[in-house]
């Protein structure tokens, strides 16, 4: 069941996570525009999580953080951000 304090659990990890990204292509490559483009996306979806607790629809704001979350840990994975090697907000590769 998806509760209101779980909602605010994962939006506590999840602000530590975006704290923690860095963008890891150099800033005149392909992959550090769409690593940017990525965490406008990341950043919208994270803000409509936060909309849809405020407004008590729980299932979209779990839905939103999923969302988002799956691509902050993907992106880590694949190294386009750089999580600082924290295997607890992130599934690393290594």
């Amino acid at each position: 069941m998806i509760t209101k304090e779980k909602v605010e659990e994962y939006i506590q990890i999840e602000r530590k996570a975006l704290d923690k990204l860095k963008i890891s292509p150099p800033e005149n490559s392909f992959l550090h525009e769409f690593a940017d483009d990525a965490l406008t996306m990341i950043r919208s979806y994270f803000e409509d999580a936060k909309h849809f607790l405020e407004k008590g629809d729980l299932t979209n704001a779990f839905a939103a953080l999923n969302y988002s979350y799956g691509w902050i840990d993907s992106l880590v994975r694949l190294g386009i951000f750089d999580g600082g090697n924290d295997h607890t907000l992130f599934t690393l590769y290594k």
